[in-house]
């Protein structure tokens, strides 16, 4: 058993490259990218379908199960754009939140971990929800918003209790409208926001509620909730509605959502972004270590021919052909598989150089040089292995003095 072991340590090595660690390493990032975006949106019941379908297709390939496999690998291109038409929301959203990413510390700049006074926030909220004045609060994360929310009045003003008394007062034109809080100040204020269809969580509540689900369905946004008829206060985000209870849990919960959408530098360090999401990033890379052994690594050489086209250049001007010289070869490459995966056998060709031919029969070797090799991929055999290539100088042609003789003088 140890002797087989070092035995395939030492195949492994032998054939392990530094691209294939970038190869892995890119590969988990997208497949941790995806398990973060199948774990936060709504769709994640289909994506376990679609991985037990792909599971199905790699065991009926591997015994060899011709029917099931067939029909499962020709319905791909249809699951596919059904796929992009379920998940188009998420898919941009996805996209969106990449193009947000803090790529090795630039682009977006850093926020403070509280960057309003998230007291009068909470006291703001619980004061109008003694009230029973309805109130809907909107804390931006790190997606943007803009097209999800419609109209509203730019503001920019710092947050405080009396200013979200007064927008939220029953006499202000905008008081039915949310409040967007971004950069830790009230950026627009009677905005309106999507609407959630889901009616089993919305059900028996008011239009605020349902606004406040729909964003939280897009977006990674927090949403305050104060009811006109009940005077309670709920929060929505990642696709969920709750209730707050007291003033110190909304406080915890906003401080929460704070930290992780904008850590500050000492806690956003390289052991932070390490350990968060630390099961799910192991996960991703141990699905991607063995759909690459099944998929990419095969350490035996494989050899296989192509009829390859070959293409005569430099004749010499005073040289015609005599016969039309061969057109063809086949050609014998190998390598390990995933190296024939990207070659192009119509861009294989073979070209011979007729510069420093001579009148008559030639014998021409073909040999590597006059190959156009793909990378990682070794010449085994040439049939044939010498070609012949008979040429013959051109015939003078005769000039017009030469070709009419001159006339005779007359007596």
């Amino acid at each position: 058993m140890m002797d087989i072991l070092v035995s395939f340590l030492e195949e492994f090595w032998a054939h392990f490259r530094v691209v294939d660690a970038l190869d892995i390493l890119l590969m988990s990032a997208i497949v941790y990218w995806g398990l973060i975006w199948s774990k936060e949106t709504a769709s994640r019941r289909v994506l376990i379908g679609v991985t037990v379908v792909l599971i199905l297709y790699f065991l009926s390939r591997a015994f060899d199960m011709v029917l099931v496999s067939l029909v499962l690998q020709t319905g791909f291109a249809v699951l596919i754009i059904i796929l992009v038409v379920i998940f188009q929301e998420d898919l941009r959203r996805m996209f969106e939140r990449i193009a947000g990413v803090r790529w090795f510390g630039g682009f977006r700049q850093p926020m403070p971990q509280l960057p309003f006074d998230v007291d009068a926030l909470v006291k703001a909220t619980f004061t109008l929800a003694g009230s029973k004045t309805g109130a809907l609060i909107v804390i931006e994360g790190n997606e943007p918003l803009s097209r999800h929310i419609d109209g509203g009045v730019t503001l920019g003003g710092q947050i405080s209790q009396p200013l979200l008394f007064s927008i939220f007062d029953s006499s202000s034109p905008g008081h039915d409208g949310a409040v967007v809080i971004r950069a830790g100040r009230i950026e627009k204020f009677a905005t309106h926001l999507p609407i959630s269809k889901n009616h089993n969580v919305i059900a028996g509540r008011g239009t605020r509620h349902s606004a406040a689900l729909g964003l939280a369905e897009c977006s990674d946004a927090l949403t305050i909730v104060v009811s006109e008829e009940r005077g309670t206060v709920s929060l929505a985000e990642a696709e969920q509605l709750v209730a707050v209870k007291s003033s110190s849990v909304l406080k915890e919960r906003i401080e929460s959502f704070l930290t992780t959408r904008f850590p500050t530098e000492q806690s956003g360090g390289m052991k932070d972004v390490l350990l968060r999401n630390g099961w799910l990033k192991l996960l991703a890379i141990s699905l991607t270590v063995v759909a690459w052994f099944v998929l990419a690594y095969n350490p035996e050489t494989i050899r296989r021919t192509y009829v390859v086209p070959i293409e005569y250049r430099g004749l010499p001007a005073d040289h015609v052909l005599d016969d039309q010289p061969t057109t063809e070869a086949r050609v014998t490459l190998s390598g390990l598989d995933r190296n024939f995966r990207f070659l192009e056998p119509g861009a294989l060709k073979i070209s011979i150089d007729l510069a420093d031919t001579h009148a008559g029969g030639n014998a021409i070797a073909i040999t590597d040089r006059q190959i156009r090799l793909p990378l990682n991929l070794a010449l085994e055999r040439i049939e044939p292995r010498t070609i012949r290539v008979d040429m013959s100088a051109k015939k003078a042609v005769p000039t017009i003095d030469q070709a009419i003789p001159a006339s005779k003088p007359a007596n």
